[in-house]
């Protein structure tokens, strides 16, 4: 990575703002040259005079985590481009605030909220005010989009419609805002959590799984009716356990019926009820997070084509979409992930 440094730093050193930056300058295009290449493009625009912009910047990534501490002399307004790297972030100003809108909606974040969502479902947001002092932690979206896929049981594509807004008043906010605010503390300045990829790794999932289960959002009341459906009807229990006793044999939902002793009607209503999905898409579900948890076992030799064939997935193309749709990568991408990852 090409850090970019100006000239002339537009601030004092750490003892007087509280970090090391590793990257500064005063004006408005050094800033966004700097972000672009140590994140990736986004369209940005000054709120006031471009050739009056001090900042500075300390931007930490490691794997699925980038954390941005900033210092802005000025505001501005920056908006996701198509190629932007989609990510879920957090916005938590210490001085001034931070704007954002989702659809026709205009949220603020401050003292005793921050701001989440994700970049490609928001428009424009505004880091405002003078001296603007705030922490961005950014979450690949593909760990959301895992941890939704394990949590529900079945790929979801479009927006989960969000709630931008986290009140650190409330129980499950401080639970959310603490733990992404840790991570930004422990990735500032170098800090100690960059040199652990396995702890980075573990705290982005859990940071997804808390927003998952204790944010509010379109699929919330999936969760609730979990928290109320403690045990399910005894013929569904007996197929799922059936499923997985068998879930590299071949067999059809009929099949499956006929071994719990009951009708294939009875069997689709139980799922339906019960695990809001038909039983085949569930076995299909299994299945996939089997293939899942064989590409990312980086001591696994097998060919893509060979895990594809033992669990059922006779169709490359379609199989790979299938796979994108669930996981946000490709599963080239989830096995060149496992190998790169620490032993």
């Amino acid at each position: 990575m090409v850090w970019l440094r100006s000239q002339k730093p537009a601030y004092p050193r750490e003892r007087d703002y509280g970090f090391t930056p590793t990257h500064e300058g005063d004006d408005f295009e050094s800033m966004v040259q700097a972000f672009t290449t140590g994140y990736g493009v986004f369209g940005a625009k000054p709120l006031h005079d471009e050739r009056n912009f001090a900042w500075a910047t300390d931007l930490r990534a490691s794997g699925s985590l980038t954390a941005v501490h900033s210092v802005f002399q000025s505001a501005f307004e920056v908006r996701t481009l198509d190629e932007t790297p989609q990510h879920l972030a957090f916005y938590i100003p210490h001085s001034g605030s931070v704007r954002l809108t989702i659809g026709n909606r205009t949220v603020e974040g401050g003292a005793g909220r921050i701001l989440m969502a994700n970049n490609h479902q928001a428009g424009d947001r505004a880091a405002q005010g003078d001296q603007h002092c705030s922490d961005a932690l950014l979450l690949d979206w593909k760990v959301v989009r895992r941890t939704l896929f394990s949590l529900l049981e079945t790929p979801t594509l479009d927006s989960i419609d969000l709630e931008p807004v986290v009140d650190l008043a409330t129980p499950s906010g401080r639970l959310i805002g603490n733990l992404a605010q840790t991570i930004v503390q422990g990735m500032r300045n170098g800090g100690p959590l960059l040199s652990s990829p396995l702890a980075v790794s573990t705290m982005s999932e859990t940071l997804a799984d808390l927003v998952i289960r204790f944010g509010h959002h379109r699929l919330s009341g999936h969760f609730e009716k979990k928290k109320v459906s403690a045990v399910a009807p005894w013929h569904v229990r007996r197929a799922i356990d059936y499923m997985h006793a068998n879930i590299a044999e071949p067999f059809t939902m009929s099949m499956v019926a006929d071994q719990v002793g009951i009708s294939l009607r009875a069997l689709q209503t139980g799922f339906k009820a019960f695990r809001g999905t038909s039983p085949g898409a569930y076995l299909r579900t299994i299945r996939l997070k089997a293939v899942h948890d064989q590409l990312r076992d980086p001591f696994n030799q097998q060919t893509l084509r060979d895990i594809c064939t033992t669990w059922g997935f006779f169709h490359p193309g379609r199989f790979s979409a299938i796979y994108r749709s669930a996981f946000g990568e490709s599963p080239r991408d989830t096995r060149l992930r496992a190998e790169s990852s620490p032993r």
